[in-house]
């Protein structure tokens, strides 16, 4: 993928979803039903995972390589546990500004990168013939569409 055309797509992706964000209430950002997470708790779980991926891309720019890159589905269920486990109950002020924090700390590491290392596919042995660039998508773009897209059903007010 392209650098620029992946940055473009994050900024549009974001623009589409902020407005949206900003009409709901703590009390519809913490509703759920039995046995589900509230929209609070998957900004909180998506939180956590950008967060991973900021640090990824540190590693990766000191030449290490991420701390979760090849988790079985069984230990990320156990990570996404533990994490959900430490965020339930905050403040849905605390929250959103986690998920915001994070995104933003996440396009400054992007923009340290020259697109060059963030498309070669030799660049990072550790990402076995991916680019940085098609990882940080699948791991922080792709996961929030996936777990936000309903958002974008709902008419912005």
């Amino acid at each position: 993928m392209n650098t620029e055309q992946f940055l473009i797509q994050l900024e549009q992706w974001r623009a589409s979803v902020e407005p949206r964000l900003a009409l709901l209430s703590a009390a519809e950002l913490e509703h759920s039903v039995p046995g589900e997470w509230s929209l609070l708790d998957k900004l909180a779980h998506l939180a956590a995972w950008d967060a991973e991926a900021v640090l990824a891309l540190a590693r990766a720019k000191q030449g290490g390589k991420p701390r979760y890159l090849n988790v079985t589905p069984a230990e990320t269920d156990e990570l996404n546990a533990q994490w959900h486990g430490e965020n339930k109950g905050r403040a849905s002020e605390r929250v959103l500004g986690d998920f915001h924090g994070v995104w933003r700390q996440l396009v400054r590491q992007l923009h340290g990168f020259a697109p060059a290392d963030l498309e070669d596919t030799k660049r990072y042995p550790w990402l076995k013939g991916m680019a940085l660039i098609d990882f940080v998508d699948e791991w922080a773009l792709q996961h929030e569409m996936e777990h936000l897209q309903h958002l974008l059903a709902r008419p912005p007010e």
